[in-house]
């Protein structure tokens, strides 16, 4: 059996030797409440929209007290700030093992267009656009995110051009003209859904979108590399 050092020696164990461990412990704790705090936040965004956010509100939806929220989350413009960064670092680890699924070139330049619309509807997306939208009236919170967001939007032209450029296309003007076109429309699409879920809309807006981004494949590949679209039928598609 086992027996403790200091019982040997007689002496004292080196100070420090419990205290590792109970601080691993402590910043375990830490960053799971801190998780915590920020899923529900998002989950929050999602059920009441960005005006009905509080930090109160997110402590008892997270469960945590409302010291533990003060401790890692002081004001409201904190809590937004770091679930803005959150869910862009979730929704960029989904898009990396999504994209890796599929072979690098054209196919995966391709499937761009049918990830954001999903991401743009996954809880992630739907928090962003809140914070988005909310923050046109809200002053102090749109200085705070402004230069996060126009960070996650170029970090997105990044991975799109690196795809790109995989798929032996130059990230030009027209490339990132098509990565902001499909990103806002994709945008709107879940947005819009919620006062106007048209099935029809969707397929015109999509369509148009693939015709787009074929265009610009036949302009730098050449006509035999695309692969557009079947016409859309004369009647759309019911909701």
């Amino acid at each position: 059996m086992a027996t403790n050092p200091r019982e040997e020696t007689g002496k004292p164990g080196r100070a420090g030797e419990s205290a590792k461990p109970e601080r691993r412990k402590n910043s375990e704790r830490s960053a799971s409440t801190r998780g915590l705090i920020l899923d529900a936040t998002i989950n929050c965004l999602n059920a009441w929209g960005y005006g009905g956010v509080t930090n109160i509100k997110v402590a008892d939806a997270a469960g945590v007290s409302r010291g533990a929220m003060m401790h890692h989350f002081p004001t409201r413009q904190a809590l937004i700030i770091a679930t803005v960064e959150h869910a862009h670092e979730r929704l960029n680890v989904f898009r990396a093992e999504e994209m890796a699924k599929i072979p690098a070139g054209l196919d995966r330049f391709r499937a761009i267009l049918e990830q954001s619309l999903v991401t743009q509807r996954m809880p992630e997306g739907t928090a962003l656009n809140e914070v988005r939208i909310g923050s046109r009236s809200d002053k102090e919170i749109r200085d705070a995110v402004t230069p996060i967001m126009s960070e996650i939007s170029e970090d997105y032209v990044r991975m799109v051009s690196r795809i790109a450029r995989d798929a032996g296309l130059k990230p030009n003007r027209e490339l990132h003209g098509l990565i902001g076109t499909v990103a806002m429309a994709t945008r709107a699409l879940a947005i819009n859904t919620f006062t106007y879920p048209s099935v029809g809309v969707r397929d015109n807006v999509v369509w148009t979108l693939a015709m787009m981004r074929e265009d610009l494949i036949a302009r730098q590949l050449g006509e035999a590399r695309t692969r557009r679209p079947e016409p859309l039928p004369d009647e759309p598609r019911k909701r």
